[in-house]
């Protein structure tokens, strides 16, 4: 039996799936980094957000090489799974992944609170919830939930782990007497691709990729193709994690000018995206907020271009 610290890490999204790419893609490069160092388990949902079938088996620990994965069910079964693996899984530290997430950092958070798990240290990673932007969105409910969560005492002893100064300071001004530790992003190496050019006659090529919810601003950036007078051929990458934005974002799609089209691709697997971006002109992507961009970092080293929004890390590039 293996002597070193075990972390058990809680992701609330299908591992190694992509609606949560950018936090998959960090936990990955951690357990990679440090598996010499600690044992890593996971856990994670068994499918996509709004899948109705499971893509693995659940109910067991699957070795993935870097790690150990355990998959849970959506609904009650999956929170009665949780709170067995917290009890019965002996780990040093607990890495949670998103302060809002409701399947998993507030049942965790709860079973500490009343003794349910072990008094193992607490990791909190907000994963850029705390930015202007990201709390902007839904803004009273998420002042109302934060306020609840610090009155009932489920944050006592949590320590925030955070990837920039920015990210520092929104922690702080919302939780000003807590430990933050700073510990910058890591990431899988991946083959570097070469920049495809576009071919004579062809459209502008631009893309989006990320989650099709609000924070990534995919409608912002077709209410501003609509006003381009140069033909574009826009493709967009990701799942559609919000169903109501995208039914928003299909109506402003509709409604672009003939010489701009703009197109759902599906989703990329991790290892597809530096090849898709290398076939672009522009990564045209105005997040609303960014805690990394692992998306922009894959544009950038494949010769592409990004147009972004303000509230990313990325700045003074030019």
């Amino acid at each position: 039996m293996s002597t070193r610290p075990t972390i058990l890490i809680l992701i609330g999204a299908f591992w190694p799936g992509h609606e949560a790419t950018g936090p998959n893609l960090s936990i990955k490069a951690l357990c990679e980094t440090l598996g010499d160092r600690f044992d890593f388990r996971i856990v994670a949902r068994d499918r996509a957000f709004g899948a109705v079938e499971p893509l693995v088996e659940a109910g067991r620990w699957h070795d993935l090489g870097y790690a150990k994965a355990h998959y849970l069910p959506v609904g009650r079964t999956g929170a009665q799974g949780l709170a067995t693996l917290l009890r019965d899984t002996p780990h040093d530290i607990l890495l949670l992944n998103g302060f809002f997430d409701r399947e998993f950092t507030i049942p965790a958070l709860i079973a500490r609170r009343f003794g349910r798990t072990s008094r193992a240290q607490v990791v909190l990673s907000p994963r850029g919830e705390f930015s202007g932007g990201a709390l902007g969105l839904k803004g009273g409910r998420k002042a109302a939930y934060r306020q609840l969560v610090t009155l009932a005492g489920l944050m006592r002893g949590v320590t925030f782990h955070v990837t920039s100064e920015a990210e520092r300071a929104d922690v702080r001004a919302a939780f000003p007497a807590h430990r933050i530790d700073l510990i910058g992003n890591a990431r899988p190496a991946f083959p570097l691709p070469t920049h495809r050019p576009r071919g004579e006659g062809e459209p502008f090529r631009a893309a989006f990729l990320g989650r099709i919810s609000p924070v990534k601003g995919l409608d912002v950036a077709l209410e501003t193709l609509a006003q381009v007078r140069a033909p574009v051929a826009y493709s967009i990458y990701g799942p559609i994690s919000d169903p109501a934005h995208w039914a928003r974002c299909r109506e402003l799609i509709a409604a672009l000018p003939p010489h701009v089209t703009a197109e759902h691709r599906g989703e990329l697997a991790n290892a597809e995206v530096a090849e898709a971006m290398a076939g672009q002109d522009l990564m045209f992507l105005p997040s609303r907020s960014e805690n990394f961009g692992h998306a922009i970092f894959e544009s950038l080293c494949s010769g592409t271009p990004v147009f972004i929004g303000t509230e990313t890390p990325w700045r003074g590039l030019a």
